[in-house]
């Protein structure tokens, strides 16, 4: 499953601490005209070929799909941008066409048991080609991310890894590794996401909930792009979430993550709140984002690791706070929540199964 994470390059970077020099490779024969816009990926692996779906495709609030240079031209009809899948010399003239995003070149090369080395000269050459797009290389769960990225220097980190299919147990621990090397090397992290929880069948009562928690806990992570693999025209839960994910994505675009923390239960390899954190809760089963903008304001997406019931959450903040916002994902207006005012601030919000928040603090 590869990914394609959108348009964000040397803005996305920059949000993220980069310098256009470490971005850039020197004297791109083939530099584009403009970097691309910078927007939140919503993506999928395939790219669809009958009318009908395409139809379908398109009201499904995907933005970003792996393209051919001859499928360039429905890219162009739907406002998609491209993922080109194309050798060096056919992709040279289209370098500097502002629907390409990037340029897909593998996919899980532990799996198929290729080694980095073998990869680094091919991203090399697209990156020399095109000083301000990413070549795509997209990990699983069997890839070891530090390395790749030591070998590669990348512009965007990509894995996958479907908890539904393959089991939870490895979900966070994942998670924790992977926003681990990105962090480390600055880039950008891209995450897949199975559509639907079960590979055949129909789809079961509960999967709008359990991709939720997929989606919603790794933006807590601070992932910059959602893949989603399986994406079935008959089930519209990953539309619907789709369409929340064009709201939140100018807003997460322009955060970088500081931090994660778990209440209890702990899942495998995660922190719980430190004592010295300027948020506290006693509720279970959340998973708090700290998250950065540029102006150093703080941020939390607020996300209910329990995808079977709902939850009310309850967060005190140790600092005088002015006032916490929550994000309204259908209209896309700041909406300032009423806080208890009892040893601290408490903000007290309820969240649905799987379901998260993106809050906005303002101190005194």
């Amino acid at each position: 499953m590869t990914c394609h994470f959108q348009v964000r390059s040397l803005l996305i970077f920059c949000c993220l601490s980069c310098t256009a020099a470490s971005l850039a490779v020197a004297d791109s024969p083939s530099a584009p005209a403009e970097p691309p816009r910078p927007t939140f990926l919503i993506s999928h692996w395939s790219f669809p070929k009958d009318p009908a779906l395409l139809k379908q495709f398109a009201e499904a609030g995907f933005n970003t799909v792996i393209a051919t240079p001859e499928e360039l031209a429905a890219c162009r009809q739907h406002g998609w941008q491209a993922l080109l899948a194309a050798p060096l010399d056919q992709a040279r003239p289209l370098a500097a066409d502002k629907m390409v995003w990037g340029y897909f070149l593998f996919d899980e090369p532990a799996r198929k048991k290729v080694p980095y080395g073998d990869l680094a000269e091919r991203m090399h050459q697209f990156h020399e080609l095109d000083s301000a797009r990413p070549a795509y290389i997209n990990l699983n769960e069997l890839d070891d991310p530090e390395e790749f990225i030591r070998q590669l220097r990348p512009r965007v980190l990509s894995y996958d890894y479907y908890q539904w299919w393959a089991g939870q147990e490895p979900f966070f621990p994942l998670l924790e590794k992977f926003r681990r090397a990105a962090q480390g090397a600055r880039i950008p992290l891209l995450f897949w996401v199975e559509g639907v929880a079960v590979p055949h069948g129909p789809a079961p009562a509960d999967n709008q909930a359990r991709v939720r928690h997929s989606v919603y806990s790794a933006l807590a992570y601070g992932v910059k792009g959602i893949q989603w693999w399986g994406w079935r025209p008959d089930n519209q839960d990953a539309a619907t979430i789709n369409a929340e994910l064009k709201v939140l994505g100018p807003e997460l675009t322009q955060l970088r993550s500081v931090d994660i923390f778990h209440t209890p239960p702990l899942p495998a390899q995660t922190r719980p709140i430190p004592p010295d954190a300027w948020v506290r809760t006693s509720i279970p089963s959340l998973l708090l984002g700290l998250l950065k903008n540029d102006q150093g304001q703080d941020f939390i997406l607020l996300a209910n690791r329990n995808w079977r019931e709902p939850t009310t959450a309850s967060l005190t903040f140790t600092r005088p706070v002015a006032s916490v916002s929550i994000l309204d994902r259908k209209g896309g207006a700041w909406k300032e929540a009423v806080l208890k005012q009892d040893n601290g601030a408490t903000l007290v919000h309820r969240l649905s199964p799987g379901d998260g928040e993106l809050l906005r603090l303002n101190w005194r």
